[in-house]
């Protein structure tokens, strides 16, 4: 797949995900960023946990796992009913505590934050130090 229909499906993907922000927000706690990457922090119930005293760390995360499976299960219901098929995937997917976790959905056919670090970073300075060249240029002259 070209580069260019891989950027026409990422404005799909965003067109659909800015369409069902607040849908997500209310129903699964999820937040979109500046460079359209859905990200939540997900607590587990303390009543999957039963006693934390005798479990031990791999039962819980086992235990943790099954929630998480199951919330992406629903998620990934969601959000092929709204259009977006085989548009996401999930990034990242980090322990922030003993019950949270932190989740990232994001395209799947391109890493939005590598190109949006490209775009900052490479394109923007030289397009700035382009305009200042030429205005340079046009005041020497």
């Amino acid at each position: 797949m070209g580069f260019f229909r891989k950027l026409y499906l990422f404005f799909v993907f965003r067109k659909k995900l800015l369409k069902i922000e607040t849908d997500l927000k209310i129903q699964f706690n999820i937040r979109v960023d500046n460079i359209y990457r859905l990200y939540t922090v997900l607590n587990i119930p303390t009543d999957i946990v039963d006693e934390p005293y005798n479990l031990r760390r791999s039962d819980i995360d086992s235990l943790s796992r099954n929630y998480i499976a199951e919330f992406n299960y629903r998620m990934s219901e969601f959000l092929n009913q709204r259009g977006l098929t085989e548009l996401y995937r999930i990034y990242d997917m980090e322990k922030v505590d003993k019950y949270s976790y932190l989740l990232v959905f994001g395209f799947s056919l391109l890493d939005t934050r590598r190109m949006a670090n490209y775009l900052l970073f490479f394109w923007l300075p030289l397009f700035v130090l382009s305009f200042i060249s030429l205005l340079i240029y046009i005041i020497i002259q």
